[in-house]
């Protein structure tokens, strides 16, 4: 009768083991799920025209912008692309990925930089378009 509270003390072991076993599974699981990599993306921007002579009543040189946000060969809906070199801060992309603003540009070289932050399923990307705009 001795033998008998050896043989369950073992089994019981035996069994909180297990539970703890698949305890630390479901949590590599789980954490394996929340630090899933973000997909690449490829940024384009385009710019028309791409170089001019600012006009005689403005002074500026009217410039459409636009470019598409992809991942996988699909374009990123609802990103926002923000912008440096331009007064136009921001804009969003619609359900291809697609984006264009307006902008005004006055003489001069022009390097704008449109950039996706990322969020938590895509990474980071940017392009750039210098224009040159001659008085």
């Amino acid at each position: 009768m001795t033998n008998k509270p050896i043989a369950m003390s073992i089994i019981a072991s035996v069994a909180v083991a297990g539970i703890l076993t698949l305890s630390v599974l479901a949590v590599i699981s789980s954490s394996n799920q929340a630090f899933a990599q973000a997909k690449p993306t490829s940024l384009t921007l385009g710019a028309y025209p791409n170089k001019g002579k600012v006009g005689f009543n403005t002074g500026t040189l009217p410039v459409s912008l636009s470019g598409q946000l992809t991942s996988d060969g699909s374009g990123v809906a609802g990103a926002t692309i923000t912008f440096t070199g331009v007064e136009h801060d921001s804009t969003t992309t619609d359900s291809g990925g697609h984006y264009g603003i307006g902008v005004r540009l006055g003489p001069g070289t022009h390097t704008i930089e449109a950039h996706f932050a990322g969020d938590s399923d895509h990474e980071s990307s940017s392009a750039t378009k210098t224009i040159p705009v001659t008085p």
